[in-house]
């Protein structure tokens, strides 16, 4: 019997269909073992039994689904694993690290969004080595506190039956004197219209109001007339400059630079440590030389500084429409990106990251698993700053010589296989550098 044709089988195919393309949203929550920050024998099976708890009080949450180290590692790799999830879903991750003071137990606990690297919160719990249970009690109340609200919602199911409706009274139908009286009101707004009519015929109710006439214009005077458009609307002869200044400045943000990198260099010095290589790389920055001609050439700029290697070049509203998005990415420094060298072994496991920024905060942080070293000798050559009426550009054609180092063991030397550097913007550092903290 051919079951494909029976309209019940092809029934139960379809609603197996719409309730797996309709999936609800999950929540994911990725937990690591907690980090010991002292590196404190006595206290190092805490990392691991504090994962271990949560995964206990975590588990029986609807909609709440556990991952690990591997899970966290798998998305790191490939990023496309989010797209198969529900939609709606959420990935969070959680870091926690603990240290004692005598008898006092401090866990420091982050929660990161996967998505896009964002920090959703962070909780501090203290509590004391000897009631280990009651800091087990209130860390799991703190994870439940951030993670609740990001459970999906239960959505209601819509009954496939309507139910019965209740009965309605039957409307009561209108009487001669109710309908009488409709009539007579629509006699009486006529008679009223008529009435208006009437009276602007004969001049009963004044001259109309006329729109005040425009002033002649002498013979040896010439007018021009102001519209009074709104100041940020876009005008439509700035359509075609504004492609090519959209086009220009997505090359200055996004790839702006050159440069060229040396091979790295080894100094051995056996009478201060023979069993450690200072790793010694040399790194020239430059602005692509082709940028600042083509802006120069293809767009009609209204204010051009030079000042030896310094080029600020203006743009104003006169040609060109800045939409809100531009205005947005430029204030908030959207675009604004750092250097990040990467060394990485023969399996492409990351060994090193040096970060060349000026935000402090990534000089307060350190790992334990690879060589993280923050400094700053890079500055952007390329800078926006956006008015009320303009946008200026500042271009400085300079080179930027850098000397980075670091120090790694021996057999860390001999695993090096490739070194990569790539400029990262500032959002988006949390992606590369969480995972290895």
């Amino acid at each position: 019997m051919n079951l494909a044709k029976r309209p019940l089988y092809n029934l139960c195919m379809m609603v197996i269909s719409v309730n797996f393309l309709a999936a609800a949203p999950k929540l994911y929550l990725y937990l690591l073992p907690f980090d010991n920050i002292n590196n404190e024998q006595a206290i190092a099976w805490l990392g691991s039994g504090f994962t271990d708890m949560l995964t206990k009080e975590m588990t029986p949450l609807e909609g709440l689904f556990l991952r690990n180290r591997d899970d966290l590692e798998s998305i790191m790799n490939n990023r496309a694993l989010l797209l198969k999830q529900p939609r709606d879903s959420r990935n969070i991750l959680a870091l926690g690290k603990f240290s004692r003071k005598v008898d006092e137990i401090s866990v420091d606990m982050q929660f990161i969004d996967i998505a896009n690297w964002e920090e959703l919160d962070r909780r501090e719990v203290i509590g004391s080595y000897n009631n280990i249970p009651q800091l087990n009690n209130e860390l799991a109340e703190v994870v439940k506190t951030v993670c609740i609200p990001y459970l999906p919602q239960k959505k209601t199911t819509k009954k496939i039956y309507p139910d019965f409706t209740t009965p309605q009274a039957t409307a009561i139908p209108k009487t001669f004197g109710d309908r009488g009286a409709v009539i007579t009101s629509s006699i009486d707004d006529a008679i009223a219209d008529l009435e208006r009519s009437m009276d602007f015929v004969i001049g009963a109710r004044g001259k109309p109001k006329e729109a005040p006439a425009k002033e002649p214009v002498a013979e040896d005077e010439w007018v021009v007339d102001i519209n009074n458009r709104p100041f940020n609307e876009p005008s439509p002869e700035n359509v075609n400059n504004t492609a090519l200044l959209d086009q220009v400045l997505a090359n200055l943000m996004d790839k702006p630079y050159d440069v060229f990198i040396y091979k790295p260099t080894y100094v051995y010095d056996e009478d201060e440590d023979d069993k450690m290589i200072t790793v010694n790389m040399r790194v020239d920055y430059g602005i692509k030389g082709d940028i600042i001609n083509d802006m120069l050439t293809s767009l009609p700029y209204t204010g051009l500084k030079q000042d030896g290697s310094l080029t600020i070049v203006h743009f104003d509203r006169e040609n060109f429409n800045f939409s809100p998005e531009l205005t947005k990415n430029i204030s908030l420094g959207n675009y604004r990106s750092v250097p990040v060298i990467r060394f990485f072994d023969n399996d492409g496991i990351v060994m090193a990251i040096i970060l060349d920024t000026p935000e402090s905060r990534w000089y307060e942080m350190s790992s334990n698993k690879i060589h993280f070293i923050p400094l700053h000798q890079f500055s952007p050559l390329v800078d926006f700053t956006m008015g009320g009426w303009s946008l200026q550009v500042a271009l400085e054609d300079v080179d930027i010589k850098a000397h980075y180092s670091l120090q790694m063991s021996i057999e860390e030397v001999d695993r090096i296989s490739r070194v990569s550097l790539k400029f990262v913007p500032e959002a988006e550092l949390g992606a590369i550098i969480f995972p290895h903290l």
